[in-house]
């Protein structure tokens, strides 16, 4: 008689929709606190073992959200990253509106990034909410040729970051602090690679 193994991963008791254009972090981080969760510690437990600090798996977040993995991967900004490479990728729509104004469509996108809706969106850059969606799914898409969207630590960020350096927090002890007590959205990588390359490259005053 062969016995199962439990599932290792549940739907949550709390429940949301992702925001069109939203990223994984973003998402995580509502999920946790509706929840009642540190949002490190969701993040980490839907990465598993050995990448803790990484991207969680698509499938992952799926079940745990109880929703499918094709609703996500249209509504996040970066559900490319959580695909893996066998995934295929869809082309770019051939009429693009913001063809002259690609300022405009990035920082719709940069804003939706934080999980605003669309209907805020619109009322903010006095657009249509069908117009806002053009701009996330462009944004979206070109996302997909050129990488994860990613927030450069430099300005405040990088301030922030710098005083829990003098704090003697490692890369992850950052990242977790930044994740859990602060509004920025920045992956481990750029924690790390800001710490290895960025620094040693700025002159100290």
């Amino acid at each position: 008689m062969k016995s199962e193994l439990p599932r290792r991963f549940a739907p949550l008791p709390v429940r949301l929709r992702p925001c069109l254009g939203e990223s994984t972090n973003s998402y995580i981080r509502r999920l946790a606190r509706a929840n009642h969760l540190q949002p490190s510690f969701l993040h980490c437990y839907l990465c598993g073992p050995p990448q803790w600090f990484g991207r969680p798996l698509l499938e992952n977040l799926a079940t745990a959200t109880d929703h499918s993995p094709e609703a996500l991967e249209r509504a996040l900004a970066d559900a490319c990253a959580l695909m893996g490479r066998n995934r295929p990728r869809r082309r770019l729509p051939r009429k693009n509106p913001f063809t002259r104004r690609q300022e405009l469509a990035r920082l719709i996108a940069q804003d939706a990034l934080g999980g605003t809706h669309i209907r805020v969106l619109a009322k903010r850059y006095n657009l249509r909410s069908w117009d806002v969606r053009v701009a996330l799914e462009i944004s979206r898409l070109t996302t997909a040729e050129t990488g994860p969207l990613t927030q450069p630590i430099t300005g405040e960020l990088a301030d922030l970051i710098e005083s829990m350096i003098s704090r003697r927090l490692n890369g992850r002890q950052i990242w977790t602090e930044l994740l859990d007590h602060h509004d920025y959205l920045i992956t481990y990588d750029s924690i790390r690679h800001y710490i290895r390359y960025t620094r040693s490259r700025t002159p100290s005053a």
